[in-house]
């Protein structure tokens, strides 16, 4: 193209600024859209006396300067030369200034102030406003007494009256115009209808009604607070409240009492009680909830659930809030730092009588030390349920200690110079992390102190002494020592000077209410930091004493276990439980049962004309028609079961080689008596039982009979009555087996009919799988599970004591212990079907034993049957095969032993495959 060469480069910056050729200059041409500009000035016509008469090009056109010429000027005076002069210059009088700026006025007063009507018509009048409101308060005065026909006016008051009796009615104090009624328990105002200038009745009224709710109520509080430093029997935190409370008022008399002469207004009056009259209700809520309280714990527990309500509310009041909670909450922890170790006991009053939650049980034997209970519903609310149960479980430790092994460190406070952190609330993370800090140096320090001081010497030479004995002598003079330090001390704190007076001491609560009425816009990076970063109100208690109740109970329960092994022999008084109520020793069952089913011994029934020899005898229960025996027949049947069996057993052996020499000449003198005091009893039972029991042939004959164990303190703790009334049900039980046993194997092989041949085939069969299932999984397998957890507990305090360690490789405590040994009973009652939900299995165990045992009677060339065998038989079989049904049907329902937080495990499968591992009774 012809015009290549003018198009530029247009990636390129070179002639940016250039022109367009299309370019034309605008003033060659006339324009379109706007006229031309019309400076011809009279035609605009303005309307003011200095404006323009003439155009422009005249108004301001200046003269020539080649032809102006101004006109004849006036002749000057002569200079006078100056000439000195001898005479003295008068000065005239100077004017007064002050007189004429008196004289001449006010500046500016001929200076007019237009409005822009005025400004756009000079001839404006400017009205009066119709608004009474803006007219002041007399108008509006008169206007209200004018209509006072239609709505009530009042009668008006002088304003610095009313606003002084107002501010005294804030303060709850009474006034010329405000009295307080007694009858009515509310103030009242002297005049009914007063009001403040400028306002309405309904208004002056609403305002009044809320200052004396405001005087209602700090004269509510502070009748609380009299009453309860008045009584003597108020409660330690109810006396921490109205501390609290006193704090809030005397800070707000002292408050708003200095800005009185400030305040001249309603309004200011108003803004001043504003943030007190929403705290003072908040207080007011809050006594009135805790006026029923009867425990410091539930005082607290309430005080925490109110600061819950708030968590998310008014950030002053939630800050108020936790400050009395902390002050309110301090006897609780307090006792709980007592009961725990961390504090010292008040040797004035027993804690079992001050603390709510521990419950005193009624001991048989009243030489023993008392067992405690644990009642959670007594508990602060604000400690969680695994926190409370450890707080349980540490004081119940050092109760162990204190009457055991009162020489032991940790059974006295004042045994080692480690002060323990203070039990309470923390709100703050920075806090908390600090405090978290503290507990982890405590533990290691008392655990330092107790590995100096000769912890594992101690635990060896602790077998060698008795509870409440103390071997070192020198207790007392250490007590002595101790007492005339003390001494000492008093007499040097009285020779000091005076200490500063409490009343200048640091108050918290009143810190924070200044700040609370402070300007709302100025706070601290400390106060702001915590409060838009803080952990939830309901996590923090756990946060807050946790750690402390950690540390403790580690080095408590790491002492308690190895006394309660190495000391009391806890491992075989367990191992004896398994060996005699759970049918462990061979022997032993053996024993019982030739005694109690044996026809071929000697009977030790009383019998006229025969002297029982006292040797070898037996209850011959199923072949004898007397039934119950006597005492004397008890005695002579089962003397020396226990005892030869236990002397004679691997267990007695085994702990003979782990005493010494001086248990050993003890244990020779009380050869008799076996340990627990171990030995046959009979079981209390109720009528309907005890008839049942009357039958020698029924399965429920021996049902008196039981073993009694009473577990030497302190192994209640662990080996608990709970635990032995399940070792008592599971005892009937396998007592009912073995009777079971000894009758099938005893049953004759030869019958002449086919239907006896098969009853004896399948009862035999029955009792044997059920008995061998009984045994090895429904006994063997809990009991294998439970002797490992002792066996692991164990074998970790011997690594810790190798590595001179405490508290560091077992956390557990006693309570461990005693639950896992209940989830091992439970295991076994739920897999012999022993357990309540299971009585209608059982229900069909018993009905095929009984007529196990009805056959075995028929056998007897005495006894005439009521029933053929052939009915019999198809009772047993239709029994078995429903049986066998229903653990089919167990086994493979869902979710059956493991729900509930439970440890029991589904075990039917074994017993069906056991009973029916051919498909003999489904065919």
């Amino acid at each position: 193209m012809d015009d290549d060469g003018l198009v530029d480069n247009v990636f390129s910056s070179d002639g940016l600024w250039n022109s367009s050729r299309f370019f034309q200059d605008p003033t060659q041409y006339e324009s379109c859209l706007f006229e031309s500009i019309v400076l011809d000035v009279p035609s605009i016509k303005f309307h003011h006396p200095y404006a323009a008469k003439e155009p422009l090009d005249r108004e301001i056109q200046l003269p020539d300067l080649d032809t102006f010429e101004f006109g004849t000027l006036p002749e000057l005076e002569p200079i006078d030369e100056p000439s000195p002069s001898t005479t003295t210059l008068i000065s005239e009088p100077e004017d007064d200034i002050w007189k004429v700026a008196f004289d001449l006025g006010p500046a500016k007063k001929d200076t007019v102030f237009f409005t822009w009507e005025g400004f756009e018509n000079a001839a404006h009048v400017q009205r009066r406003t119709i608004y009474i409101t803006e007219c002041g308060p007399a108008v509006f005065d008169a206007a209200l007494a004018k209509d006072d026909k239609k709505i009530a006016s009042g009668r008006v008051a002088k304003a610095d009256v009313l606003l002084d009796c107002l501010f005294n009615l804030g303060l709850g104090r009474s006034s010329i115009l405000f009295f307080f009624d007694h009858k009515l328990k509310s103030f009242m105002p002297s005049l009914s209808d007063g009001r403040f200038p400028g306002l309405t009745l309904t208004s002056a009224q609403s305002l009044i009604n809320r200052f004396i709710l405001t005087g209602n109520t700090f004269l509510f509080l502070r009748s609380f607070m009299e009453r309860t430093f008045s009584s003597a029997t108020s409660l330690p935190a109810g006396v921490a409240m109205a501390t609290s409370i006193s704090s809030v008022l005397s800070t707000f008399e002292e408050h708003i009492g200095g800005r009185r002469s400030a305040t001249r207004s309603l309004l200011q009056l108003q803004d001043l009680f504003s943030k007190p009259h929403k705290i003072l209700l908040h207080l007011a809520r809050i006594v009135d909830a805790v006026k029923h309280s009867k425990t410091n714990e539930h005082l607290s527990s309430i005080v925490h659930h109110r600061v819950l309500d708030i968590e998310e509310g008014d950030k002053d009041l939630r800050q108020l809030s936790m400050e009395m909670l902390r002050r309110v909450s301090k006897p609780s922890l307090e006792v709980i730092s007592e009961w725990t170790g961390l504090r010292a006991e008040q040797q004035a009053a027993p804690i079992e009588k001050r603390v709510g939650f521990i419950v005193v049980e009624d001991s048989e034997v009243t030489s023993d030390p008392p067992e405690y209970g644990y009642n959670a519903d007594m508990m602060p609310r604000f400690i969680s349920p695994e926190d409370g149960d450890t707080i349980f479980e540490i004081g119940n430790s050092l109760r162990f200690l204190k009457y055991h092994h009162p020489e032991h460190p940790l059974a006295g406070s004042g045994n080692f110079d480690v002060d323990a952190p203070a039990l309470e609330w923390k709100f703050g993370w920075a806090d908390i992390e600090a405090l978290t800090v503290k507990a982890k140096c405590y533990g290691e320090n008392v655990q330092r102190a107790i590995l100096d001081m000769g912890n594992q010497s101690f635990i060896q030479n602790s077998a060698h002494d008795g509870p409440g004995e103390i071997t070192d002598t020198a207790d007392e003079d250490n007590s002595q020592d101790r007492y005339g330090d003390y001494i000492l001390e008093s007499a040097a704190l009285f020779d000091q000077p005076p200490q500063t007076r409490f009343d200048k001491l640091p108050d918290e609560i009143k810190d924070l209410i200044l700040r609370m009425l402070s300007d709302p816009r100025i706070t601290t990076q400390e106060e702001e930091q915590q409060h838009t970063f803080s952990p939830p109100i309901s996590t923090t208690s756990i946060l807050s004493f946790r750690p402390l109740l950690t540390a403790q109970a580690r080095l408590v329960n790491a002492t308690t276990l190895r006394l309660f092994f190495r000391s009391h022999k806890l491992q075989m008084h367990i191992s004896l439980q398994r060996q005699y109520h759970l049918f462990g020793d061979g022997v032993f069952s053996s024993r019982l049962s030739s005694a109690l089913f044996d026809p071929e011994r000697e009977t030790a029934e009383r019998r006229k004309g025969t002297v029982r020899s006292g040797v070898q005898m037996g209850l011959q229960v199923g072949a004898r028609d007397t039934w119950p025996p006597a005492s004397s027949e008890l005695r002579l049947a089962l003397m020396g079961v226990l005892s030869e069996s236990f002397y004679s057993s691997a267990l007695y052996h085994a702990t003979l080689a782990k005493t010494s020499a001086v248990e050993q000449d003890v244990g020779q003198k009380n050869e008799n008596e076996l340990p627990g005091q171990l030995n046959f009893a009979v079981r209390q039972l109720t009528e309907p039982e005890m008839e049942k029991c009357m039958d020698p042939d029924s399965l429920y004959a021996l049902d008196f009979l039981r073993l009694q164990y009473v577990p030497p303190s302190p192994l209640n703790l662990v080996i608990t009555a709970t635990a032995l009334d399940k070792y008592d049900y599971i005892f009937r039980f396998l007592l009912r087996l073995l009777r079971m046993l000894f009758v099938v194997s005893h049953l004759p092989r030869m019958y002449a009919d086919k239907e006896s041949r098969s009853f004896r085939l399948e009862a035999t069969h029955f009792v044997t799988t059920l008995a061998t299932y009984t045994f090895q999984t429904g006994i063997a397998s809990h009991w294998d599970t439970f002797s490992t957890f002792l066996s692991t507990i164990q074998s970790r305090l011997a690594a810790e004591d190798a590595a001179h360690e405490l508290g560091t490789r077992v956390a557990d405590g006693l309570s461990a212990l005693r639950k896992a040994h209940e989830q091992c009973l439970d295991g076994i009652l739920f897999s012999l079907l022993l357990r309540r939900r299971q009585k209608q299995v059982m229900a069909l165990v018993e009905e095929i034993f009984e007529h196990i045992l009805l056959f075995a009677k028929m056998q007897r060339a005495d006894v005439e049957g009521r029933e053929s065998v052939q009915e019999l038989y198809a009772k047993l079989r239709g029994k078995i095969k429903v049986f066998i049904s229903v653990c089919r049907g167990l086994t493979g329902k869902r979710g059956y032993g493991k729900g509930k937080g439970s440890s029991e495990e589904n075990t039917m499968e074994r017993l069906v495959v056991g009973l029916e591992m051919n498909g003999y009774y489904t065919t």
